[in-house]
């Protein structure tokens, strides 16, 4: 009887992140503001893995799953902070390609409410074909994909290759798949479990929040399962029943990673064999304890801690039982 080696491989981007967080940086006008011409100090600072590969591949490591990622790095020194963080997590990095160029990086400029400024710095680490190690996918039951740069070929040739193999699909597209919706709408029936935030939902049925036909709208996008993120409004399941959760009432301290952390958590539960509202719930769980750290790995729940332990961290102010409503 054959037998998986893992239970998901995350495909996407590899960066490294810097955060800095300085208690002279203001919001004005929905603008990040610090000193002009002045020496800013940092009080708080951190530097690891991100994209959306790597961030989600982590969590499912922490969540008790076989995991790999499949990600391009450089060859220079930031590389080796995305083979740290991804070993000792326990992820495979077998599947990682690098080659003699620049590792993405991102600078985080953290306010002091959590929400982040982020300058990202794109190498020459774009994912293609040639870097898939094709044969390796079939050894898994979930591939978990996160942004492709717009690469609608690629992505177009991993969904087909997993339907052609039995395997389940999930897909968080990025901006630059958004941007070509002519391209990325037919493929996405043939997605399992389709991760969204409001602004995402918005660009790719051409509708507005208010719009009364929004819900609808999604649905007919044709994903069996349709997660609609809305950061401190909580978060909507769409599928045969309809589910909405609000958030944990957390001090936030960084928002980075909030999506990918209930994403990957979301279809982590779904593979343990949980029921939609479970899967909503830890979703919610690990979503609100990630931003309670610097970072979008630290504050990752382990599978014990998601299923035991109700408090996540000493920033939390209040942590009520989520409640699962239907739509």
């Amino acid at each position: 009887m054959f037998t998986h080696s893992f239970d998901v491989i995350s495909i996407g981007a590899a960066t490294v992140d810097i955060f800095v967080k300085s208690n002279d940086f203001s919001v004005s006008h929905q603008e990040l503001v610090l000193p002009y011409s002045a020496k800013t100090e940092i009080t708080q600072s951190f530097i690891g893995s991100g994209g959306g590969a790597t961030n989600s591949a982590v969590a499912f490591a922490r969540l008790g799953l076989k995991s790999a990622a499949v990600s391009l790095v450089g060859s220079d020194p930031l590389s080796h902070y995305v083979y740290q963080d991804l070993v000792a997590n326990h992820v495979d990095t077998s599947l990682i390609s690098q080659e003699k160029n620049s590792s993405d990086f991102s600078v985080v400029l953290i306010a002091p409410d959590g929400g982040r400024t982020i300058l990202t710095n794109r190498g020459s680490t774009c994912l293609q074909e040639k870097h898939l190690a094709w044969s390796s996918l079939k050894s898994t039951r979930w591939l978990y994909i996160t942004s492709l740069e717009g690469n609608l070929n690629l992505l177009e040739k991993i969904i087909g290759f997993a339907r052609e193999h039995h395997l389940k699909i999930s897909l968080n597209p990025g901006n630059r798949e958004l941007a070509q919706p002519k391209l990325l709408k037919p493929l996405l029936p043939f997605v399992d479990f389709l991760l969204l935030n409001k602004t995402e939902a918005q660009t790719i049925i051409h509708s507005d929040y208010s719009d009364p036909n929004f819900w609808q709208k999604l649905k007919a996008l044709g994903s069996p399962i349709v997660a609609v993120t809305k950061g401190r409004d909580g978060a909507h399941i769409l599928a045969t029943q309809d589910y909405y959760s609000p958030i944990i009432n957390t001090q936030p301290v960084d928002e980075t990673g909030a999506g990918d952390g209930f994403g990957s958590t979301f279809v982590a539960a779904l593979i343990h064999g949980c029921d939609l509202p479970t899967a909503l719930h830890w979703a919610i769980k690990n979503s609100a304890s990630v931003v309670s750290f610097l970072g979008a790995k630290p504050g990752l729940l382990t599978l014990k801690e998601i299923t035991r332990h109700p408090a996540y961290a000493s920033q939390t102010r209040k942590s009520p039982k989520t409640k699962i409503q239907k739509r």
